[in-house]
């Protein structure tokens, strides 16, 4: 997959602002005073040609703003199980945003960002991860270099749950009150146990702030958050969807982009984690706008399984509701192109929510 920056067919440039203003993509210079508020950033990429995908987070503590967590996931090639890190620092503002080991810059404003990160990552083994959760064990080095292209307008989830093809809203939501997501190219460089290679690869980026709760699960249901770019047309689209325990949407929106054209999608098939699989697994996605129905089916190729119960311990974890987070990468055929997809799920496997359903909350 070594393709050039996605094409827009010579149209004018397109505003990946979504017409949010600059600020939105910085982070906040000082604390509001608000409780437990957090801003939150991840990058999650994939180069299926390297068999390589890494998620990459970065977020200050609620309740201690200057501490920032590093969470770092990275999926090793040929099924070499998986690399996690989990780190807090008082970071200097000169720094910001970054953990001790990551580092997030932006270059400019909704196009382009650089990831960096330098360390160590807990190695769990594939037989682990289906065992159950990975043990305190051998750490291996990793580190990444990579520049980010933004290739998609923001999604702001605000906005699109307000629209007649969204449903929910951010005022119900304990983990932010803005977020908003851009699908992303990323190339560069990255280093592991057996060495340096190139990395040329497609995912995802995300930008949150507002109060994180500690009780963000009570009650929590489910969540699908998907998202594809096609190399050649620079096609893609992308959606969200949030529901509580009893089955009810609580946010929900998604988007088609097409020759320079960003436009609100209603969501019309949403695939639920239903089962933990590292092969094999297709999943049906349905968007309708203004072109029909969108039929299409993700065939993934890399599964990453942690424990949102566990702090999103990598692992299968089947205790109590069985609460897991998985993150899924592949690729997904429109009208003859293949495009590369970035997927990330949550259910309770346990005690499944009934099948989301849009409504009133009470």
């Amino acid at each position: 997959m070594r393709a050039g920056p996605s094409r827009n067919g010579g149209a004018k440039p397109v505003d990946l602002s979504s017409g949010l203003p600059d600020e939105r993509d910085f982070i906040v210079a000082e604390c509001p005073d608000v409780p437990m508020w957090s801003e939150n950033l991840l990058f999650a990429v994939y180069d299926p040609d390297a068999d390589l995908a890494m998620w990459l987070h970065l977020g200050t503590v609620p309740g201690k703003w200057t501490m920032w967590e590093d969470r770092v996931l990275v999926s090793l090639p040929r099924r070499g199980g998986a690399l996690s890190l989990r780190a807090y620092h008082h970071t200097a503002p000169e720094r910001r945003p970054a953990g001790p080991g990551l580092e997030f810059r932006q270059r400019e404003p909704w196009r382009r960002w650089h990831v960096g990160f330098d360390g160590f990552g807990l190695h769990t083994p594939e037989k682990e991860m289906l065992a159950g959760v990975g043990r305190d064990g051998p750490t291996q080095p990793f580190t990444a270099d990579l520049e980010i292209e933004c290739v998609t307008p923001a999604w702001d989830a605000r906005t699109a749950s307000g629209l007649e093809s969204g449903s929910g809203g951010m005022e119900s939501q304990k983990w932010a009150s803005e977020h908003y997501e851009q699908l992303v190219r990323a190339t560069g460089t990255v280093t592991l146990a057996t060495g340096s290679f190139p990395f040329s690869g497609y995912g995802w980026r995300d930008h949150s702030r507002g109060p994180r709760h500690q009780t963000t699960l009570d009650g929590w249901g489910g969540h699908v958050i998907q998202g594809c770019v096609y190399p050649e047309s620079g096609r893609a689209w992308g959606f969200s969807r949030y529901y509580r325990q009893d089955g009810l949407i609580t946010l929900e929106g998604g988007y088609v982009f097409v020759d320079g054209t960003f436009e609100h999608a209603r969501v019309s098939t949403a695939p639920r984690l239903l089962e933990l699989r590292h092969e094999g697994e297709t999943l049906p996605v349905a968007l309708r706008w203004s072109g029909g129905l969108l039929e299409l089916r993700l065939e993934c190729d890399r599964a990453l399984w942690t424990s949102m119960q566990r702090s999103l311990a990598v692992g299968r974890d089947l205790e109590g509701p069985g609460l897991m987070y998985v993150l899924n990468h592949g690729r997904c055929e429109w009208d003859g192109e293949t495009g590369y997809f970035y997927s990330e799920r949550s259910d309770r496997l346990n005690a499944p929510a009934p099948d989301p359903h849009h409504g009133r909350a009470s």
